[in-house]
């Protein structure tokens, strides 16, 4: 009779709890706050658990002012996210023999270089994915110069490091940028390639593109809007980044990235296939390098629910909470992006939005983690909301101090014609410092700055064109210092935060 019982119980229990009793209600409701209180125009969330799909919805519209939706298959661009898309596929070309994660770059790669001799000689795959080359961002390169990948990697290298070799985590793009063209190179194609025939398309992914271009053709795709320091939502143009390639240049959908969510909570396997090792992929969630939580890193990892942060290859590995979180972030110019896994739950949310700069992506991720695994609730809607105030009232203080340090009554040196001419940077090429009217511009790459006098020799450099790129500088402050050798002339100036030297005649 005892046996009977228990079948009885084990054919009758509570099965465990699968979508359809997912209450979707906690996520639609912070979804709907947090569009309201950053005044985003849309976004789209999906959630993964146990290897199935639970939540998925679009929310607000695609562009500002106008009616079509944000759906599920709507299109953004997940920007940096991409990174772990190229790290992904580094890991698939080493779990097949064909390189390995402290192979030399430069045994793949001759042309890439750095300006550190020790770097230079060093620097392996592992190093460009855990961000710890020494070098910074040097971001203005590829944003304002660089014409295809080559370009940027060549001319970064050239630029000066900030820190010693593997001494400090320090962000950087390039480095992906680097690793995504090695990775076409050996498997026969390029960046794009490679991860639309190892991922996309074995996950099914067949809105998802790897180039701009691809991205803003799909119908169903969203605008990116700027949020200015004057709080107007503006939309903007797509920002045009193939050449960045691995650094951030996937563009998908919440279907989509469910796919994606499922495949690396399945430590590799999709669908009953397996695409990697479980060992090759998990070497892209294990620490790699510690990072210290500063500057813009701070507010994505709180001391409220983070107490140690690090970086795989292409991922953040940290707490969250009591639980071991894989995560990422990305950033355009307008659209903010947002992916936490937690392995050990099988759990993983995607948040896409086309407002930056703006919370939405966090606070939703880290609310549906915190609803998911029954978590006491927090208000990360509140929190970012601060976060974002103290954002702009950061840059309003930098200012302020910038205006008090102001030494009024003073005038430039020289006949502004003086000053005008070429300046060279061996990373940053050359920059033209031209009369105009009553006053000097300064063009570099693409973009026009005007100068406006603030000191004796130094100037505001105040940016100018093209109007589609300059629209998100309004939290940024330029200056053009010019340096005087011992004859009274101009020898050089301080502009980018390079030294430019001036070119002979």
């Amino acid at each position: 009779m005892r046996r009977y019982a228990l079948l009885f119980a084990l054919l009758f229990a509570a099965p465990p709890a699968r979508a359809a009793e997912f209450d979707p209600k906690p996520i639609d409701d912070v979804v709907e706050k947090a569009l309201k209180e950053f005044r985003a125009p849309g976004a789209a969330v999906v959630i993964v658990r146990d290897g199935e799909i639970v939540y998925l919805k679009g929310f607000g519209v695609r562009e500002k002012g106008k009616p079509e939706p944000v759906t599920p298959d709507t299109v953004f661009a997940i920007a940096s996210c991409s990174k772990a898309f190229t790290a992904t596929a580094l890991a698939m070309l080493a779990d097949e023999g064909k390189l390995k994660w402290d192979d030399k770059v430069r045994d793949h790669l001759d042309y890439f270089r750095l300006s550190d001799e020790l770097a230079d000689r060093d620097v392996t795959l592992r190093d460009l994915l855990s961000h710890r080359t020494g070098m910074p961002r040097h971001d203005m390169l590829w944003s304002g110069r660089a014409a295809d990948s080559a370009d940027v990697i060549r001319q970064w290298g050239k630029g000066k490091p900030s820190t010693s070799f593997r001494s400090t985590w320090e962000y950087s793009n390039v480095p992906f940028t680097t690793a995504g063209v090695i990775a076409g190179k050996i498997d026969g194609t390029d960046w794009a390639g490679v991860v639309k025939n190892r991922i996309f398309k074995p996950l099914g992914m067949d809105a998802t593109s790897a180039t701009w271009k691809e991205g803003v053709a799909k119908s169903n795709h969203a605008t990116p809007h700027y949020f200015g320091r004057d709080k107007s939502v503006a939309a903007v143009e797509w920002d045009p980044i193939d050449h960045a390639g691995g650094a951030g240049c996937v563009n998908s959908t919440a279907r989509d990235m469910a796919a994606w969510l499922r495949f690396q909570l399945a430590g590799g396997k999709f669908d009953g296939r397996r695409l990697i090792s479980e060992d090759a992929l998990k070497e892209t969630h294990t620490p790699q390098m510690l990072v210290k939580p500063e500057g813009p890193f701070a507010v994505y990892f709180p001391a409220k629910s983070t107490r140690f942060t690090s970086y795989g290859l292409g991922w953040f590995v940290h707490d969250y909470r009591g639980v071991t979180c894989v995560s990422h972030g990305g950033t355009l110019t307008g659209f903010r992006a947002q992916c936490m896994l937690v392995p050990e739950k099988k759990l993983g949310v995607f948040v896409l939005c086309n407002l930056r700069p703006s919370y939405v992506t966090e606070a939703v991720a880290k609310t549906a983690i915190d609803v998911l695994l029954g978590l006491p609730a927090e208000d990360w809607v509140a929190f970012h909301k601060v976060q974002l105030t103290l954002l702009d009232s950061g840059v309003a203080a930098a200012r302020k101090k910038r205006e008090e340090n102001r030494k009024p009554d003073t005038k430039p040196s020289l006949e502004r014609k003086e000053y005008a001419g070429a300046y060279d940077e061996s990373a940053y090429g050359r920059a033209e410092v031209l009369t105009e009217g009553e006053g000097l511009v300064v063009r570099w790459g693409k973009f026009t700055f005007r100068l406006e006098h603030y000191h004796f020799d130094t100037f505001t450099a105040v940016p100018v064109e093209p109007k589609a790129d300059v629209v998100s500088f309004d939290r940024s402050t330029f200056e053009v210092s010019f340096r005087l050798g011992t004859n009274g002339t101009v020898e050089g100036m301080k502009f980018l935060d390079q030294e430019f030297r001036r070119a002979k005649k």
